[in-house]
């Protein structure tokens, strides 16, 4: 299918939506059904004629999910997919409408809880500095921008990274991945161009970065340098590129497609814990291993584990995707899972880990299911079944 969230139409489109801020705050817990653990957005329609829902999901491992009588449209208020969910609660930025906003689900609903004015900054990732405060990075006109989020209140302190000058030839920053970590911020990013009239042939700037930040000043300490892959994660308000994993050490994986090169390999790094740097013993070339597909996004599951969604070789970045286990501390590619073909759409938060085991949603050819992996018994099984003229599962959450 053609990208649900294309970038330049999102603008286009978000750009003549006119939304009313508002600054009430609702309430301090937020819920999509009394007693759910877990939600999803989903799609229905195509591609411009598209709406979207948040729903429970009262069992992962039974039953069936449908709209009727279930779903909350967050169409008007939540653009798209492009979500921030914590404790029931749901976070979005949108520099076309101008407007910030948390959020929740109540009785079917989709409440403001607060509304803030927001137009200097295109969000693309994120990391938490504690359980109340979020940091968002974008680009805004060509400048590297972040704000700081005290998310009881909506309170917002903003500011600009000095990040190397984009060279000659590019207009953008793209930001990949973002990780906290002891008082300071890992931020991926490299150059881009807004000029699509050669898309999707886009000019590719051969080398990425990492913003190594300090927390407390928001001063960029360091900058390291990449360039065996490119596109150091995606955006991150999309779906997870990197983690920190039980030795508090980062892994974050690259997706070149996702900045239209076709020829880098994606690539996974790790910079140690109690370091500033890549490790330059670690480089796990994961397309040399698969086929030369490349990675959309990647999940942790835990002892060292970790699901990827790659997508086939090609020049498409909404191409088939399939879902596969890797070791991360070893650096191999243990197996593609026997799950069916995942059709298009880059942009899925598709994975829940809970207990050791793996939730993974798929958007198959004709039935979508969420399917449970144990990696101990190395099963899959089915789970719930999505019915009823769903068109895509965009993300599961799992809210508290």
């Amino acid at each position: 299918m053609k990208r649900l969230i294309n970038s330049t139409v999102k603008l286009i489109i978000t750009t003549i939506l006119l939304f009313s801020i508002s600054g009430c705050e609702k309430r301090n817990i937020g819920n999509v059904e009394e007693g759910s653990k877990y939600s999803a957005i989903l799609c229905v329609g195509s591609w411009p004629n598209t709406a979207y829902y948040i729903t429970s999901i009262p069992s992962l491992t039974s039953g069936t999910i449908s709209l009727k009588g279930n779903g909350a449209e967050m169409t008007g208020k939540v653009y798209a997919q492009d979500v921030i969910q914590r404790d029931g609660f749901y976070y979005h930025a949108n520099a076309g409408s101008g407007r910030l906003g948390k959020y929740h689900v109540e009785n079917g609903v989709l409440l403001i809880d607060k509304e803030i004015p927001f137009s200097w900054l295109n969000w693309s990732s994120y990391a938490w500095a504690d359980n109340n405060t979020l940091v968002i990075f974008g680009d805004g006109k060509g400048e590297a921008r972040y704000a700081i989020i005290k998310v009881d209140k909506m309170t917002i302190k903003t500011g600009k990274l000095a990040l190397n000058a984009i060279p000659t030839g590019f207009q953008i920053y793209n930001f990949g991945f973002a990780e906290y970590r002891a008082n300071k911020l890992y931020l991926g990013y490299g150059f881009g161009s807004n000029d699509w009239t050669n898309y999707p042939n886009m000019p590719v700037y051969a080398k990425s970065f990492v913003a190594v930040i300090d927390y407390a000043t928001m001063n960029v300490e360091k900058t390291l340098e990449e360039t065996r892959s490119n596109g150091l994660g995606g955006s991150g308000v999309y779906a997870p590129s990197s983690f920190i994993d039980e030795n508090n050490d980062i892994y974050f994986i690259s997706d070149p497609v996702n900045i239209y090169d076709y020829k880098s390999p994606s690539a996974m790094y790790r910079i140690k814990n109690g370091s500033t740097e890549i490790d330059p013993s670690y480089y796990f070339n994961f397309s040399a291993l698969a086929n030369k597909e490349t990675t959309a996004a990647m999940w942790y599951i835990g002892n060292g584990k970790a699901i990827v969604r790659s997508r086939i070789a090609g020049q498409s970045i909404d191409a088939d995707h399939y879902y596969c286990l890797i070791d991360v501390q070893s650096g191999s590619l243990i197996k593609k899972l026997d799950l069916p073909t995942d059709k298009g759409e880059r942009m899925v938060n598709a994975v829940i880990v809970e207990d050791g085991k793996a939730f993974i949603a798929v958007n198959a050819v004709d039935r979508d299911y969420i399917w449970e992996y144990n990696p101990v018994t190395d099963q899959l099984t089915k789970g719930v079944e999505f019915v009823g003229g769903i068109d895509y599962i965009l993300r599961i959450e799992k809210l508290k």
